[in-house]
Order: structure tokens, then sequence, then C-alpha cells
């Protein structure tokens, strides 16, 4: 072994490598942060709940980076190891948002029916035309792209 090759693998040991892609730390830190400021204004059961995705999340992403890994564990953690993991994670992915749509369209139904406050009105009229121009500009350029 050259003094080059044992240079480059000294530097690798270093290195600390992260135990999760960049979305998951994003994902995972996003749960945590909303998490602390829930439980900071009193609201505990949505602490708890987004408490609960940052160490599910965590957990999932971490696990899936192992060797032994299945693909269900990479698609479900994001942690995509080739095209068929990615092509898995957008036929689920596009299932979700059509169930996020319906979903929101429902929620700004009973919006309608049950006298809400407004500032719950408001959120779910955002989130559903939020989702709908998202829906419609991702088309627009997946089309366009091919």
């Amino acid at each position: 072994m050259s003094m080059d090759d044992e240079a480059g693998d000294a530097r690798r040991r270093r290195r600390l490598s992260w135990p999760m892609s960049p979305v998951n730390s994003v994902l995972v830190a996003v749960c945590a942060v909303g998490s602390l400021l829930c439980l900071v204004f009193g609201q505990t059961i949505a602490g708890v709940a987004l408490l609960l995705g940052a160490i599910g999340g965590g957990l999932g992403a971490i696990l899936a980076r192992r060797g032994g890994s299945g693909d269900l564990e990479r698609v479900n953690a994001l942690e995509y190891a080739d095209e068929r993991d990615r092509a898995a994670a957008v036929k689920g992915l596009a299932a979700v948002g059509v169930i996020a749509l319906v979903v929101s369209a429902a929620q700004l139904m009973l919006h309608a029916i049950v006298d809400t406050d407004p500032v719950s009105r408001w959120a779910s009229i955002v989130t559903f035309l939020a989702l709908v121009i998202c829906w419609f500009l991702a088309n627009w350029y997946y089309v366009r792209r091919g």
C-alpha cells in the first residue's frame, strides 16, 4: 500500500459521515423544531405527534442505509439506492398527492358545513389552493420536460 492510499484511508476515517440524506435531515429537523414549538405553546398532542414523526423518520432513514435494507425500507425512508427505488417512490408520492388533494377538499367542505374559526378556515383554503397550484405546475413541468 502506498503512502497516498494510507493518507486517503485516514482522511475517510476522520471524515464523519452523516447518517441520513439531506432531505431526511431537513424533515427530521422540521418535525423536531415543530414539536418543541408545540410543546412550548401547550399543544401537547401535536407536539408528541411531531416528536414521534421526528424519531420515526430519523430511525427509518438511518436503518434504511444499512447494507441489508430492503426496497420498501429505502423507499419509505426516502433513501433511494437506484432507479427502481426512485420509480416506486414516484408512484407512491403521486398516490399521496391524490389523497392529499381529496382530504384537503373534504376539509374545506367541512369548514363550509361547520362554522369554524377564520384562521382554521383560511389555513384550509391556502393549503387546498397550494396543493392544486403545485399539482398544475408539476404537471406542466413534467409534460413539457417529457
